[in-house]
């Protein structure tokens, strides 16, 4: 019998989002599967429905849904040449990932309590005047289904099994149900040149460009991989948030019902 096929469609052109996406799905099922899955990955740059440069908790995480609606859609209009080539029948992915960076501004409360450690304060109580803080984050948001396919590298002490629920007008069968999975990154501050440049209006890659003399850096280390010298490149810095994206289908029994 040949091996399953998993069919991960990727919201984005961009490479060392799609490397961490594959990445992180060969490590989800080699770590929990006795099977040996073929992982199969297509990519499209699709829209956010954001600001090109998302402030904010809630715009970052909503352009990484859009994203992952968005590629869901195409990846069914389109069939990728990737798919086609390898003769895969499927007709839609099994599932469909939105990668979205943004920045947030840090509470001034928080921000004066870094402005009173900097300045050799002992007991770091709120500075009340403090200058604005910009963090660097990103959210990924996973699509799937509770299907035999995505469950497949459950727990290897899940209970979970696939149990149809058919005859009954008012359930929905839990295979093909929709089933969302969301992880964020570490934060880390961002420098007040790259700051000020993205609070006028910069996007993070450009200011990133300007500021450290690079062309293209979100095509490659990104501004994590330049500030701490390569110890975390972008793709490396995804990978922990995509894995605690998929936790829905390593324990399926908690979190799809």
């Amino acid at each position: 019998m040949a091996p399953p096929v998993v069919w991960i469609a990727v919201g984005s052109g961009n490479p060392c989002k799609v490397e961490a996406v594959r990445s992180a799905f060969v490590s989800m099922y080699a770590a929990s599967s006795s099977e040996t899955e073929i992982i199969v990955t297509s990519h499209r740059d699709v829209e956010s429905g954001v600001a090109n440069q998302p402030h904010g908790d809630a715009e970052t995480k909503l352009g990484a849904v859009n994203r992952a609606n968005a590629v869901w859609d195409d990846a069914i209009k389109s069939r990728p040449s990737v798919i086609a080539a390898k003769c895969i029948e499927k007709t839609s992915p099994d599932f469909a990932v939105g990668l979205e960076g943004g920045v947030e501004e840090a509470p001034a409360s928080t921000a004066g309590i870094m402005a009173a450690a900097r300045s050799g304060e002992k007991n770091a109580k709120e500075k009340k005047e403090a200058a604005k803080v910009l963090w660097c984050m990103a959210w990924m948001a996973v699509r799937g289904t509770g299907s035999a396919i995505c469950t497949m590298a459950k727990a290897e002490d899940s209970p979970y099994y696939v149990q149809p629920q058919h005859g009954n007008n008012d359930a929905v069968d839990v295979a093909v149900k929709e089933i969302w999975g969301f992880g964020r990154t570490g934060s880390f501050e961002l420098p007040p040149k790259v700051a000020s440049l993205v609070n006028e209006g910069m996007e993070l890659g450009d200011a990133d460009d300007m500021v450290f003399r690079r062309v293209n850096s979100k095509h490659g280390s990104g501004t994590v991989g330049v500030l701490t010298n390569g110890m975390i490149d972008r793709s490396a810095y995804y990978d922990h948030a995509l894995k605690l994206a998929l936790v829905p289908w390593v324990r399926p029994e908690l979190y799809i019902v």
